[in-house]
């Protein structure tokens, strides 16, 4: 091995021979001509030297800025001597699709340009990454990188295998006559009918998968400002808006779309005396929470701890009256937020207890001992899982309460003795064994007992009690190296290639 990486350097500085036959492939990237043959411009012909540069200055490419995009390549191993910027047919079962990378190309700082006129540069490396730089027309000192994995495959990408509904058109015009810029008068009753609408046109939401999801939350995002209209108007937008995002993290832009909202964080509501309307505030956070950044989970606490804490009393403004209104939707996201600090989390679950044991607080407040003091994360990191030895305490509490008639009781302990296989977290045997006798004694879900008993992945059902909620189709927890990850199984072709 040694003597192989000298003897490469020594080829790199010039000294002797290398054996290579370039690119084993022709590399195309896709057309967007709808209702035309598919076709594709040759970027990378087959036998182009690692290193070497090809461009194609007679080609001139409309750039957009700001905004997911989606780019999609082929590949074709025919002896078909391509030339660099030559135009070919893709019909052939010659030619193989890759998986498309999705990014966002950023403009510069104040711009307000959204597209821009490039020409393509592209390079072979030598770890087999197809390098495209797309370089400003106007400005060439202006460019952009994209690099697609070649070699392998690392998980990254998402392979396109589904596309959006047929009606899916239509739900977007529905959306733009409540959220779109028109001025014409939109009546409340409209506004109320509009998740139906969409329900009809693309099936149950509980049925719509990752991609439609997610292209319906760009069309929202795109409207935001306009859900200011009314009070109906700030429901309905937060309440899509954090459905089609949830759980805020397992599908390509993800982190894009988590910068976007977070933007709108600062903005708050514009309703403040309507309590549905903060109900859906939290909602969306709580849905989102998975992608948020432990710093604006911080942020979250900060916000919303005061209002959580607050006692009732006849003098508090209506403000905090209304706000008080949407108390169990705020438990459940400060529940939901695994990535802050482990002190924090203390903090929250001590002060719980002790509501908790004063019968100040509802039996939801067990549900959120037992999300915060849970052995497995749904998404956060294991160095943000709360000590044994403070569970343990936890659950004791727990184990004094009669599970038939506080129902959160038996799921929330088994949360917290739930067996991992990591000695630091997992409970001592004694005290699982003793959640273990009560679960069997009310004759608890079968799948609650082994989550005691072994290392085994949430069910369905599971997953709904621990997010509050379903998980989106397509996406499913999976047992990870200390957090769980999730796993989108289709990609979406709403962002053309650009």
């Amino acid at each position: 091995m040694a003597r192989g990486a000298v003897a490469y350097a020594l080829i790199r500085q010039g000294h002797g021979r290398q054996i290579g036959g370039g690119s084993a492939r022709s590399y195309f990237l896709l057309l967007e001509d709808p209702g035309q043959q598919r076709r594709g411009i040759c970027l990378l012909p087959r036998g182009t030297e690692e290193g070497l540069e090809i461009r194609l200055p007679e080609r001139i490419f409309s750039l957009r800025l700001g905004q997911p995009v989606r780019f999609h390549l082929a590949s074709s191993v025919a002896d078909t001597p391509y030339l660099p910027g030559e135009i070919a047919p893709l019909d052939d079962e010659d030619f193989i699709r890759l998986p498309p990378i999705a990014t966002v190309v950023q403009t510069q700082a104040g711009s307000s340009q959204r597209e821009v006129r490039v020409q393509l540069s592209t390079a072979m490396t030598e770890v087999g990454t197809l390098e495209i730089h797309c370089v400003g027309v106007e400005d060439a000192a202006r460019r952009w990188l994209l690099e697609f994995q070649l070699r392998g495959d690392d998980g990254s990408t998402v392979v396109s295998s589904a596309v959006l509904p047929a009606r899916f058109a239509d739900a977007v015009q529905c959306i733009e006559r409540i959220f779109g810029a028109s001025s014409q008068p939109v009546e409340s009753k409209e506004v109320r009918r509009l998740r139906g609408q969409i329900e009809h046109l693309l099936g149950k939401r509980e049925d719509w998968e990752m991609p439609l999801l997610r292209a319906l939350f760009d069309i929202l995002l795109q409207r935001a400002r306009r859900r200011r209209r009314s009070p109906e108007h700030e429901r309905l937008w937060l309440n899509l808006a954090g459905f089609c995002l949830r759980p805020g993290l397992g599908y390509a832009l993800d982190e894009w779309r988590i910068e976007q909202l977070c933007d709108l964080f600062p903005q708050g509501i514009q309703y403040v005396n309507e309590s549905q309307n903060w109900s859906e505030w939290w909602t969306l956070w709580r849905r989102a929470a998975g992608g948020l950044p432990a710093a604006v989970q911080e942020q979250l606490l900060a916000e919303l701890g005061p209002w959580l804490r607050a006692e009732p009393t006849k003098s508090r403004s209506r403000l905090a009256a209304t706000i008080a209104g949407s108390h169990d939707d705020m438990l459940r996201l400060v529940a939901s937020l695994e990535r802050l600090p482990v002190e924090r989390k203390l903090e929250v679950g001590e002060w719980l207890l002790e509501r908790l044991r004063k019968n100040s607080e509802k039996t939801l407040g067990w549900w959120a001992i037992g999300r915060i003091g849970a052995r497995q994360s749904l998404y956060g990191s294991t160095h943000q899982v709360i000590p044994a030895e403070v569970a343990g305490r936890w659950l004791q509490a727990l184990l004094a309460l009669d599970w038939k008639k506080v129902e959160p009781a038996a799921f929330a302990a088994t949360q917290i003795a739930r067996l991992t296989g990591d000695r630091a977290r997992d409970l001592p045997d004694d005290i699982r064994a003793a959640v273990l006798a009560r679960l069997l004694s009310i004759n608890a879900s079968v799948t609650w007992v082994r989550q005691v008993q072994s290392v085994v992945e949430l069910d369905k059902a599971d997953e709904r009690r621990a997010f509050g909620e379903s998980l989106p189709a397509g996406l499913r927890l999976l047992q990870g190296a200390g957090s769980a990850r999730t796993v989108s199984t289709a990609a979406t072709s709403e962002h053309p290639a650009s």
